[in-house]
């Protein structure tokens, strides 16, 4: 008798959960609380703002270029020398048409001739972002805050100079 009792009830829990999966986990917890699933929540991965994601796009950018340097640098030995080095070579990849104070487009906010011999650069604005992400990459990423190299003289020269050139 309790084995026909044992596969009613077998059969009755197997018909909810197969139309209710929610009620039948509180009944069949409920007789055997020790054969239950903790129920995990689910794990989200941490989301970054904007600006830490293109802070650490920025960081990993900056260490390929060094490790593809020659002579070899560590960042330890790096300088300001190294940083302006590093935006100079940016600063070919630009696309901001800077026009020479020669151009006949120069000073014109919509130019006729959109097909002058003047360089694509990096805007200055960009640049000095970049700047500024990288001191906090370094010092986040075990560098001393005193001989941080995108804080150096150099570098400031650098940005100024750009800055000039393109007002």
């Amino acid at each position: 008798m309790s084995a026909a009792v044992a596969a009613a009830a077998a059969a009755a829990l197997r018909r909810r959960s197969s139309s209710n999966s929610t009620a039948s986990d509180g009944l069949y917890t409920q007789y055997y609380p020790s054969l239950s699933l903790p129920k995990m929540p689910l794990r989200q991965p941490p989301l970054f703002s904007r600006y830490e994601t293109q802070k650490r796009k920025d960081w990993n950018n900056f260490r390929q270029y060094f490790r593809t340097h020659f002579p070899k640098l560590s960042l330890a030995r790096c300088s300001g020398e190294n940083v302006v080095e590093f935006l100079s070579y940016l600063d070919g990849f630009g696309q901001t048409k800077i026009h020479a104070a020669t151009c006949s487009n120069s000073g014109h906010r919509y130019p006729a001739d959109i097909c002058c011999d003047c360089p694509t650069r990096q805007p200055w604005t960009s640049l000095n972002a970049l700047i500024g992400r990288l001191k906090v990459a370094f010092v986040e990423n075990g560098g001393n805050p005193v001989t941080n190299p995108f804080n150096a003289v150099d570098v400031k020269a650098y940005l100024i100079d750009l800055k000039d050139s393109q007002s």
